[in-house]
């Protein structure tokens, strides 16, 4: 029975130590229910493979959940879900050979001393877990992009905690060896390791909770703050167009006043004036549809697309996006232009139409240099092949969400064509 109990315990430690691994390294993709069923699922073929007593057996079927987990629950892709859980098993049995010849050495006893002993059973798998917890915490530390900042720099106090519960556990050992203890004391102490052990892997995980939603709220902040901006930028931006405009329409007033003033027989002043005219003419912002907005938006990233050579078509007449905000509005075109262009390397294509007044659809098309990986609405290839990233998928995915839209990613290896469509019903 202790032994049952052990070994569960063991497995659960293990399972939660990966789960603490993979939610620090990368995204989840599926929700909590159904984590959860899949860390159950791992949990009972594990168990079930202690009871063939075959070492190899566990080791290999430790591999294939925690490969599992990886790849149903989060975004990774094939050679990722590979390499991490054979890294882990690597951790996992390195920490635990630490252990077994450490406490051999100290104590003097026999290698497989845990099993023929449910008290050095114990004892060895809290130090062997409590080891394999700090080295891969240590990893994810050390591979961490992000080790440098402040809060992560704090973390490393954390490990105070897993080292002098090690410590404490030697200590207590050595005392057992000096000095007879009664069983009931000894089952106690047990007892106490043992949840001084589930709080180290408790504290750990509620830091990394609290750190991951931390990154979190400030990406959303940084958000909020560009989108603010750039809705700023762009009533600026629409403000000075409009000036522009009462300014070229009254210059060209003035302009052909003065040409009825100049001599009939100058035609020099008369065609200076109508090269100035047309120069006017090409500078006048264009407006494609019949939003302010948009017409401002699609200027600018039209300017952009000149200036980089990059062929700009654009097919916005029927719009009817009147039922967003201005401020949705930027964040959702701007986000999918600015991204467009990023990837791009040839073109652009911008349309935007209305379906019997029912549909609006946003269909935003640009050529790519590199394969895209699209999966379940998600880029899994770099942001420099796919133009979705980060905070500007995200501030895509609220307006979407919150007009009840949406959103499709395709990439067509034929043409290497990246499309992003984008649907709300009217």
């Amino acid at each position: 029975m202790i032994y049952s109990i052990c070994y569960t315990a063991i497995f659960v430690a293990e399972i939660l130590i990966s789960l603490l691994y993979f939610e620090t390294k990368f995204e989840r993709k599926v929700n909590k229910g159904f984590l959860g069923a899949v860390l159950v699922g791992a949990y009972f073929v594990l168990y079930l493979s202690r009871l063939l007593n075959l070492p190899w057996i566990n080791l290999l079927c430790f591999l294939v959940c925690n490969f599992f987990i990886l790849y149903l629950c989060y975004k990774a892709n094939i050679r990722s879900c590979i390499f991490h859980p054979f890294m882990l098993l690597i951790l996992m049995t390195v920490t635990e050979i630490i252990v077994i010849f450490s406490f051999s050495s100290i104590f003097g006893v026999s290698l497989l001393a845990c099993l023929d002993n449910s008290t050095n059973l114990i004892i060895q798998s809290i130090l062997c877990k409590t080891l394999y917890m700090i080295t891969v915490y240590l990893i994810l530390k050390i591979s961490s992009k992000e080790y440098n900042y402040e809060s992560n720099k704090m973390s490393w106090s954390l490990f105070i905690l897993p080292v002098s519960s090690i410590a404490l556990i030697y200590v207590f050992l050595w005392s057992i060896l000096e000095y007879k203890v009664e069983q009931q004391y000894l089952s106690l102490m047990l007892l106490c390791f043992i949840l001084l052990f589930a709080s180290n892997i408790i504290v750990f995980m509620v830091y990394e909770f609290n750190l991951k939603t931390h990154r979190r709220n400030l990406e959303l902040e940084i958000e909020q703050h560009k989108e603010t901006a750039t809705a700023e930028y762009y009533e600026l931006l629409n403000q000075q167009n409009e000036n522009t405009r009462i300014f070229i329409h009254d210059i060209k007033r003035h302009l052909n006043t003065i040409k009825t003033l100049a001599p009939e027989n100058d035609n020099s002043i008369n065609n200076y004036i109508d090269s100035i005219i047309g120069e006017f003419g090409i500078n006048n912002p264009v407006d494609y549809c019949n939003n302010a907005l948009v017409n401002v938006i699609t200027n600018r990233y039209k300017r952009i697309c000149d200036n980089s050579d990059i062929k700009f078509n654009i097919d916005i007449r029927n719009t009817q996006i009147d039922f967003m905000s201005e401020p949705d509005i930027t964040a959702l075109l701007d986000n999918l232009l600015e991204n467009a262009i990023e990837a791009t390397d040839e073109f652009i294509d911008f349309i935007i139409t209305t379906n019997s007044n029912k549909f609006l659809t946003i269909i935003i098309a640009n050529s790519v240099a590199e394969r895209v990986i699209v999966t379940n609405n998600n880029i899994l290839s770099s942001k420099k092949s796919s133009g979705i990233h980060g905070v500007g998928l995200k501030s895509i995915k609220r307006v979407v969400n919150k007009y009840n839209g949406e959103m499709d990613m395709k990439f067509d290896e034929k043409t290497m064509m990246f499309t992003t469509t984008v649907i709300f019903q009217l």
